[in-house]
């Protein structure tokens, strides 16, 4: 036997157990990271009310938002905020890991989140895509994680601003019904042997009222719509106008 042999062998031993310890290591550590991404899904998927508790200091303020900002951002662009268990979206994997970063920098296991994003992307009860992730800080203080998608068009602001309120639903009837009898021709609306317009028009004024207004309430109770201002939070879809 040659010791110089010998030793050589063990050496080759010695470092083939190394290498199967840094493998052993490296599958720790990507079953450690699965747990993780695995526990982050469950907290994304269930509808917790526990309340997160840490110092506030830790986050980045320009990320914290009032429940009116969110409320006022999702009336003008008729959006829902609910919880993430009522998601029916894939929430991306950038987000998970957001979420993972900030609980190192908390030092706390987040629950409780919530998304704001146009209400055909949540499972709602029976009773342009651009979700935001949030995590719920108090009864009125979100936390701004992720935001993922495209953005939401440009027009949908001015689109949407009639269903934000009663208010602002009657003054679009209105206006559409004022342009309307203004647009009708002086002959179709009396014949062209009479002068005076002012009174027909203001009787066909509210003749257009009455039938819009019609046709909208049908809608609305046909349809189950309802006014952004009411919506906004509700996890129903069925709702009554």
């Amino acid at each position: 036997m040659n010791l110089k042999d010998e030793l050589l062998r063990h050496r080759g031993l010695e470092t083939e157990t190394e290498a199967t310890q840094v493998v052993h290591e490296a599958f720790a550590v990507l079953y450690e990271g699965y747990c993780e991404d695995e526990r982050v899904k469950k907290a994304l998927g269930q509808n917790d009310s526990v309340q997160n508790e840490f110092s506030w200091a830790k986050l980045d303020a320009e990320r914290i938002f009032s429940i009116d900002e969110i409320r006022k951002t999702a009336i003008q662009h008729r959006l829902r905020f609910l919880d993430t268990s009522k998601f029916k979206g894939k929430i991306p994997y950038e987000a998970m890991m957001e979420i993972k970063r900030l609980e190192k920098v908390t030092g706390t296991e987040l629950k409780n989140y919530k998304i704001i994003a146009p209400g055909e992307l949540f499972e709602l009860e029976d009773c342009d895509k651009d979700p935001v992730l949030f995590l719920q800080l108090s009864d009125r203080y979100y936390y701004f994680i992720h935001q993922w998608g495209n953005d939401l068009s440009w027009y949908r602001k001015a689109l949407m601003w009639p269903l934000r309120s009663f208010a602002t639903l009657g003054a679009t009837i209105a206006v559409v019904s004022f342009l309307l009898a203004m647009m009708v021709p002086t002959e179709l609306l009396v014949g062209p042997e009479v002068s005076a317009t002012v009174f027909p028009r203001i009787a066909l004024f509210f003749w257009c009222l009455v039938g819009i207004t019609s046709i909208v309430t049908y809608i609305g109770f046909a349809f189950f719509k309802n006014v952004s201002v009411n919506q906004w939070d509700s996890p129903f879809f069925k709702q009554e106008f």
